[in-house]
């Protein structure tokens, strides 16, 4: 005769709690891919900075405005590459010069501040760091390519009139300039999620130019602005994939 005793051991149980623990492992192996496009504008403030020129010149800051679209890809809710597409308004602000206008019949000479338009198709391209959830905040770092808009560029006086500088010892020749610009872009921003599929962006930008460029008589010089940019995102495709370790 012999007598033994077992514990009841539910295995069904055992079974389903195995079967949890493996569904969030799942979703933690899960990646999520997002891409947005977007609309953006703002104002900046552009100058030159001469590198081989006259040291006299007295140059100051252009207000001028931005506008264009934006494309970012996103590789979890940290980190993603931005790109913006922007018609930006560059250039100077040059003080107190002798100038004609070139539809004035009479050419009579005045002396005021007349501004250099260099506008460009610009390409800023950084990644984009933040920190948070519904409210983040962003570091950009990252390079920028610009497409001088030759039709866009000349030299006019505050109301927006096209003008020649009198004494025509300075002569900002855009035909000599180069067309393309390249240089550095960082700064920081703040991103608020309206819903999972609309998000409202604002970014402080310095851009700073490394390539070298012409302007005639001005001597060599590099681009520089200050841009405040603000925008609107909107989901276009979100992908979830699994992470490969």
């Amino acid at each position: 005769m012999g007598f033994c005793q077992e514990n009841y051991t539910d295995y069904n149980k055992i079974i389903s709690e195995i079967k949890l623990l493996k569904g969030d492992d799942e979703k933690k192996k899960k990646k999520v891919h997002r891409i947005e496009i977007g609309l953006n504008g703002g104002l900046n403030f552009a100058e030159i900075k001469l590198e081989n020129g006259i040291d006299d010149l007295d140059l100051s800051d252009k207000l001028g405005s931005l506008y264009g679209g934006t494309l970012v890809y996103n590789f979890n809710r940290f980190l993603c590459i931005k790109g913006d597409f922007d018609i930006a308004s560059k250039g100077f602000t040059m003080k107190n010069v002798g100038y004609t206008m070139d539809n004035d019949v009479t050419q009579a000479i005045k002396t005021a501040d007349v501004r250099q338009l260099l506008n460009y198709f610009d390409i800023p391209a950084f990644f984009h760091i933040g920190f948070g959830k519904k409210l983040k905040f962003d570091i950009n770092f990252g390079p920028y390519l610009s497409f001088l808009l030759e039709n866009r560029s000349n030299l006019v006086d505050l109301d927006g009139n096209k003008v020649t500088l009198d004494d025509d010892a300075l002569d900002f020749a855009l035909d000599n300039s180069s067309k393309i610009d390249w240089g550095w872009v960082g700064g920081a921003g703040i991103d608020y999620h309206l819903t999972d599929k609309i998000s409202l962006g604002f970014d402080f930008l310095i851009e700073t130019g490394l390539k070298v460029l012409n302007g005639g008589d001005f001597g060599e010089f590099t681009n520089s602005s200050r841009d405040f940019d603000f925008g609107v995102n909107f989901l276009l495709v979100e992908k979830k994939s699994k992470k490969l370790f």
